[in-house]
């Protein structure tokens, strides 16, 4: 039965590793076992995402040209119907005068040409309607592939906080980088791809959000603001789209701007990966990594709230 006071949309997934965020384990040796889990873990996760990802996208792309060509074939059909409808017109004439005249053998040419033309009208109209099967089915199963994406999000999120507050733990405990990394499975020339969290990440500006969140500016003052800061230095505002933000950060010398989707499943640059439940979350990723997974552009992590001090070397 039905409880007509339930009109809610069921958005917001639980996932499964929710009730696993506190560390539990009381000594360092526990503690890193769970973290190599949790990071073996939330990296299966994570592959199979992008997995899901990369099909969706290609599978989406398909979806567009089938659309287009059935835009096309909607076109040539038209084509071929006027084409019909205007021979059916002549042929009257000119088989009444053929066949006054004795000529079978041009009658029988005309029957011939129109049955022709009637026979490829029919051939474009079944390609026509199996594309639209093939589209409506590919459809289908690219709607099943967004489920499955957005039914791994929870876990995405809770795996890597779980890991994170482990990583916080061990960093508070003085446990030494080459250790962590090994529990990683982190190797020294892969240093670039870490995701430790190091001593000083505690004291990150990025937790305070009047570091780096600045009301009331638009693009050009975002500009003027990070002019001659470092790669990195950032700020997030307002967007002129309506009901989304945007992240100004400093590139190759240069400020460029992304926007930032705020929906029900979370914020960030682009779906699938509106992932982060606050604009905090968010900032805290991606100073760890780097923007180029959303643009070729933007090889740079959000190191330097704009208001918050800047590194010595890079004034």
């Amino acid at each position: 039965m039905y409880n007509p006071k339930l009109d809610v949309k069921l958005m917001y997934p639980v996932s499964r590793y929710q009730q696993d965020q506190l560390v539990k384990e009381d000594n360092i040796d526990a503690v890193g076992k769970k973290l190599q889990e949790y990071h073996s873990q939330y990296q299966e996760k994570s592959k199979e995402y992008d997995r899901l990802y990369e099909e969706y996208t290609r599978t989406s792309q398909e979806i567009q040209m089938k659309r287009t060509a059935i835009e096309a074939f909607n076109e040539t059909i038209k084509i071929f119907e006027e084409q019909c409808h205007t021979q059916e017109q002549h042929s009257k004439e000119y088989i009444e005068r053929f066949r006054r005249e004795g000529n079978e053998k041009e009658i029988e040419r005309i029957m011939m040409n129109y049955d022709k033309l009637k026979s490829r009208l029919g051939e474009i109209h079944d390609s026509k309607m199996r594309l639209e099967q093939d589209l409506k089915k590919q459809a289908l199963d690219n709607r099943e592939i967004d489920k499955k994406m957005n039914s791994i999000k929870p876990d995405l999120i809770q795996l890597r906080k779980i890991r994170d507050q482990h990583l916080v733990w061990l960093n508070h405990k003085g446990v030494r980088q080459k250790r962590l990394n090994a529990w990683l499975g982190i190797k020294n020339e892969d240093a670039d791809e870490t995701y430790f969290i190091n001593e000083e990440d505690e004291n990150l500006p990025h937790y305070d959000e009047k570091t780096w969140f600045v009301e009331d500016i638009n693009r050009v003052q975002a500009e003027d603001l990070l002019y001659g800061k470092p790669d990195g230095a950032f700020l997030i505002r307002e967007s002129s789209k309506k009901g989304c933000y945007a992240c100004s950060v400093v590139a190759d010398g240069e400020v460029k701007h992304c926007v930032i989707y705020s929906t029900a499943r979370g914020y960030g640059f682009a779906e699938p990966y509106n992932l982060y439940s606050s604009l905090k979350e968010l900032v805290l990723h991606y100073q760890q990594t780097s923007l180029v997974q959303h643009n070729d552009s933007l090889n740079v992590r959000l190191a330097y709230p704009v208001h918050a001090q800047m590194p010595s070397l890079c004034r």
